[in-house]
């Protein structure tokens, strides 16, 4: 696409402002920023990479004299959602990635403050290399993914939602201001990092999911690290016992036994996320990379008891609650599933024992399936790995990438559907049904993931698989997700999260809600420049 007279002359203000190495315009070069595992297609003028707080402010300024939009990212790893793509035409990209300064780690407080381009690999390895007594609420994407930008589209960790942990945001607004939320303004604020509200209204719920502005750092809460930790894996053999999982699992997390995030995976989510994992146990031991190899790991898990539902648990406390735990966990689902606690003695433990007896085929088998689950186990104790990638190229048969570290530049396809639903376990079994019912007329098996994050609600996980260079497929992709995303809506299930697809599902003209949300757009972004149409009438 060739570009405008206002968006040349902008590329040459952003070249001074900034830097010409900064600003990058030709066309090979945003071929990479464009692809997309969605398999959407965006036009953008330019890419934008300022390393500083000061470069943002003028690349704002200049996006607001010759009105050219900004679409800001922090690392570009929104995959199955839009990845780097911008909601509409015409934007400069403006990528983050270089403002990666941890500012502060507080062990005593359990906090860290960093900048967008910080991932989860980059803190993790932090508090490693200084052994500090903490803990990172992950998500189960890869390690270098970002914390600001995974938060500010609400991105759900093993632990807790990450909007909830996200204060002390600095933001460069559209309309050129920069402001700091909660006591951040206070220049001498002892607090600004431990209470998230600071006094007056509370600026922080404003800036996730919106278009308002640029955020530059923020405090993301960390957890301090546990006397112990358990993992509890749970079992069921029939779909028929999918609600008295659900509902035994919230009703320990009423009780407090687990406080933390359970994931509820069917056996497709199962089998994309473990066979992979087994296959590379496989090949290391001397089978072939061929499709027989492939249908042995799906066999061993079979075998292994996944089923059609599967849940993994995290547990922390003392000694004595991880016990307490272990007895309520047993007591709750023993009537009806099979359950494997893990802990990092017993994985130790186990692996020591397995590897002396190696040469007997069942212990060989139980070690390759140990090694497979030790990546989920450790999302269950704050550990990030970059494993999770496997399942994309898994479900979409796309078995060339699989050492491809971005699945954009891969023939994978990905969209997701993100609803929140009631925590009973009926109504989530009814729209199970039905999403594999919508799913199945357009072609494709659904893998779906039900995550209990509070005890009232759960969020879906629902992925679609195709390959991106099957033109038919992906258009009917594409068409069972905006069909499955308007069944959600309908049934009164909305979407926590949308692609860049599907804004419309949630944003409409006659809903005050939302023309209140535009009229703030006009006071914090009276050009419009921050990302037009994401979460927003304009």
């Amino acid at each position: 696409m060739e570009n405008s007279l206002p968006a040349t002359a902008a590329i040459e203000a952003w070249e001074r402002d900034i830097g010409e190495n900064s600003v990058i315009a030709d066309a090979g070069f945003l071929e990479t920023y464009t692809e997309s595992v969605c398999a959407s297609q965006r036009q953008v003028v330019a890419v934008l990479m300022p390393g500083s707080l000061e470069d943002v402010q003028k690349v704002v300024a200049t996006a607001n004299t010759h009105k050219i939009p900004l679409y800001p990212i922090s690392c570009g790893k929104q995959w199955g959602m839009g990845s780097r793509l911008p909601v509409k035409d015409g934007a400069a990209i403006v990528d983050l990635g270089r403002m990666n300064r941890i500012i502060e780690v507080n062990a005593q407080y359990h906090y860290a403050v960093v900048e967008p381009g910080v991932t989860q690999r980059q803190l993790l390895d932090h508090i490693k290399e200084n052994n500090l007594p903490l803990m990172l609420n992950v998500t189960g994407s890869t390690s270098d993914t970002s914390l600001i930008g995974n938060a500010m589209d609400r991105g759900v960790g093993y632990f807790d939602s990450r909007a909830h942990g996200i204060s002390n945001m600095q933001v460069v607004l559209g309309n050129g201001k920069t402001i700091r939320t909660g006591f951040g303004h206070y220049e001498n604020a002892k607090t600004k990092n431990l209470y998230h509200h600071g006094i007056g209204p509370s600026l922080d719920g404003l800036f996730p999911q919106a278009n308002f502005g640029i955020v530059t750092s923020a405090c993301i809460d960390l957890m301090p690290k546990p006397d112990a930790h358990m993992a509890a894996i749970i079992k069921i053999d029939s779909e028929e016992k999918l609600p008295l999982l659900i509902d035994a699992l919230v009703s320990l997390r009423s009780r407090g036994v687990f406080l933390s995030v359970a994931h509820v995976g069917n056996r497709e989510r199962s089998f994309i996320t473990l066979a992979p994992l087994l296959c590379e146990q496989l090949i290391a031991s001397g089978a072939p990379p061929n499709e027989a190899t492939r249908a042995k790991a799906v066999k061993m898990l079979e075998d292994g008891g996944f089923g059609p539902w599967s849940a993994a648990i995290g547990v922390l406390g003392t000694r004595a609650q991880i016990k307490l735990a272990k007895r309520e966990i047993r007591r709750a689902v023993g009537g009806f599933a099979k359950t494997m606690f893990l802990n990092d003695a017993l994985i130790a433990g186990a692996k020591a024992i397995a590897e002396k007896l190696v040469f007997i085929p069942a212990v060989r088998t139980q070690l390759m399936m140990l090694k497979a689950v030790e990546p989920v186990y450790g999302f269950t104790r704050g550990e990030a790995t970059d494993k999770s990638l496997l399942s994309v190229y898994w479900a979409a048969g796309d078995f060339d990438h699989l050492d491809d570290p971005d699945p954009d530049h891969s023939d994978s396809g990905l969209i997701f559907c993100l609803p929140i639903i009631p925590a009973f376990g009926e109504t989530v079994s009814e729209v199970v049904r039905d999403t594999r019912d919508t799913f199945a007329r357009h072609g494709f098996d659904a893998a779906i993931t039900v995550n209990l994050m509070t005890t009232k609600a759960m969020e879906g996980v629902v992925s679609l698989a195709f390959d991106r260079r099957d033109e038919a497929k992906t258009k009917a992709a594409h068409a069972c997700i905006q069909e499955m995303e308007a069944r959600y809506m309908e049934q009164g299930y909305p979407p926590y999260r949308v692609g860049i697809n599907s804004m419309h599902h949630v944003v409409r003209e006659d809903d005050p809600f939302w023309c209140t949300v535009r009229d703030l757009k006009k006071v914090l972004d009276p050009n419009g420049i921050i990302a037009p149409g994401r979460y927003n009438l304009v």
